[in-house]
């Protein structure tokens, strides 16, 4: 089979021609070749025909190869283009070839030829091939975003967001896998049709092994129920919300992912499937020990310590704080640190210079109320309910905490209660239990450490509650330990999820867990 070659051929010299076809030829190719001697008839040569490959002579009466290079230039053809003269010195050759050629040879080897155009037109293709990619790349990206625009504005144009959710649907498995966040779509079957590259990694799930199959089916999610019924509820209200999700990876491990979930709708207004866009919080969410947004915990503690801490935990960790207590303000002071920004009210009939202070259930809801709807992320510590109990009597109580864990519960805040036990009987105290959540479990049993490694437990926790950055470089300079001992202990720690570490600009630092601030308790109590 022939192999056509378009050339256009700068050359003055008809035998030279000839001698250049003979040598196409012996290398396969079949050549169709237009000569031109000048500026004019190459730049028409150029207009009329798509070429192949540029050959020029360097030296010629009315034309030069420089002269060949600059048209080509001029009129942005980016073809191979391969000087082959008789008449060239080695400052002449890299002077053509810093002005665009891509080589040249001499006329008396002219046996080079046929290999240098066969290696140039496989590096055409290849650039060719690159720039196409590029470009379309380019367009997903640029589609994609827009699609995303449109899914999380709810414009009102639906018919226009309807086009774009189809076009990004069309383009996505292109351009997801350059992402930083987990995206996955299901059909409205519930079964996944999309699983990008860092849904691999974080699950431990490679896209094969989830494509086509239903969220029942996969032993990923914890509760493949929830899931299902968060996918009804996007759909039906064709809205976008965030739901934090627990998965279990391939290894078994427990991760929580926080997705945003949008109903993708096709031309005719029908749904094909949900959208959904997350990343895992796992480590976040680790410092306040895996507590969920909407919730509120009991601490059933004459003691405040633990309440206290878990509470400004949350606060470090850019929760907006609101702490309402029947402590004395020179307890709060040392209780709370005063770096911190936390809203305090007082329980109480008398009135203390800048405080505001609660004396009825009434007054508790409507300031819990304006707290959450004026700061994003409220964490409220809710000290002393005994106060409120013995005051008023249970069942009044009861009423009002309702309407608290309602509000709680719409403004995807969390709520800590600490009270005294013993001022409620059996009764009482399992209907309060009905009204909160259990503080996530924080077993220990089993664990054991060496003096050395529970030496650097301690450490850590001093230096998180003066809020001190440490590194592992910290850990080494403060033990007198190398580097790979100073890892190997902070690891031990890490696997039996005494600790957690997360990267601080360039630095990796490390912060105790609540398992590890209940085992240092436990220690230190024995």
């Amino acid at each position: 089979m022939s192999n056509k070659l378009r050339v256009l051929l700068a050359e003055d010299s008809e035998d030279d021609v000839v001698l250049i076809t003979r040598e196409l030829k012996k290398n396969g190719f079949d050549p169709i070749i237009e000569r031109v001697e000048t500026s004019q008839s190459m730049s028409k040569a150029l207009k009329d025909i798509k070429w192949d490959v540029i050959i020029s002579d360097y030296v010629m009466p009315h034309f030069s190869g420089l002269d060949a290079l600059k048209l080509r230039k001029k009129k942005n053809i980016d073809l191979p283009f391969i000087v082959v003269s008789g008449k060239i010195g080695e400052e002449t050759a890299v002077e053509a070839m810093k002005a665009g050629a891509t080589d040249y040879i001499m006329k008396n080897n002219l046996g080079r030829l046929g290999p240098a155009i066969k290696r140039e037109l496989e590096e055409y293709k290849i650039k060719q091939e690159r720039k196409k990619v590029k470009k379309e790349l380019r367009e997903s990206l640029k589609k994609l975003e827009e699609a995303n625009k449109q899914l999380q504005s709810e414009i009102s144009e639906r018919e226009n967001a309807e086009k774009k959710a189809v076009e990004a649907k069309e383009h996505f498995q292109n351009v997801i896998d350059s992402t930083y966040e987990i995206i996955i779509s299901v059909d409205k079957n519930n079964r996944i049709s999309t699983w990008n590259d860092i849904a691999e990694r974080v699950t431990g799930y490679y896209r094969k092994e989830v494509i086509n199959r239903t969220i029942s089916k996969l032993p990923l999610f914890k509760d493949s129920q929830h899931l299902i019924d968060v996918i009804k509820n996007v759909s039906d209200s064709k809205k976008t919300g965030f739901e934090d999700l627990v998965i279990i990876t391939k290894n078994n491990a427990r991760k929580i992912i926080r997705f945003k979930g949008s109903a993708l709708k096709g031309k005719s207004n029908q749904k094909i499937g949900i959208i959904f866009v997350g990343e895992d919080i796992t480590k976040d969410i680790e410092v306040h020990g895996k507590l969920v947004e909407g919730n509120s915990y009991l601490f059933p503690d004459k003691n405040m310590d633990a309440a206290v801490d878990l509470f400004t935990d949350l606060v470090r960790s850019n929760y907006n704080g609101l702490f309402i207590t029947r402590l004395n303000p020179e307890m709060l002071k040392s209780m709370v640190p005063s770096s911190l920004k936390i809203d305090v009210i007082l329980f109480g009939q008398g009135k203390l210079a800048g405080f505001k202070n609660i004396s009825d259930t009434k007054t508790l809801i409507q300031n819990i109320k304006d707290f959450t709807a004026e700061h994003k992320k409220p964490v409220i510590l809710l000290d002393g309910i005994h106060y409120l109990i013995t005051k008023f009597s249970f069942e009044n109580f009861i009423d009002e905490l309702y309407q608290v864990n309602e509000i709680v519960a719409k403004s995807r805040s969390i709520m800590f209660v600490r009270f005294d036990p013993s001022i409620v009987n059996e009764n009482q105290m399992a209907i309060i239990e009905s009204e909160f959540h259990k503080l996530p479990s924080q077993k220990i049993e089993g664990i054991s450490l060496d003096d050395s490694v529970y030496d650097i437990l301690k450490f850590i926790y001093e230096q998180n509650q003066i809020n001190s950055l440490i590194p592992y470089k910290k850990v080494m300079s403060r033990f007198k330990i190398v580097y790979s001992t100073a890892a190997k202990r902070l690891e031990e720690l890490e696997n039996k999820e005494l600790i957690f570490s997360k990267k601080q600009g360039k630095l990796r630092t490390v912060y105790i867990s609540e398992k590890g601030k209940t085992l240092l308790h436990k220690r230190h109590t024995a």
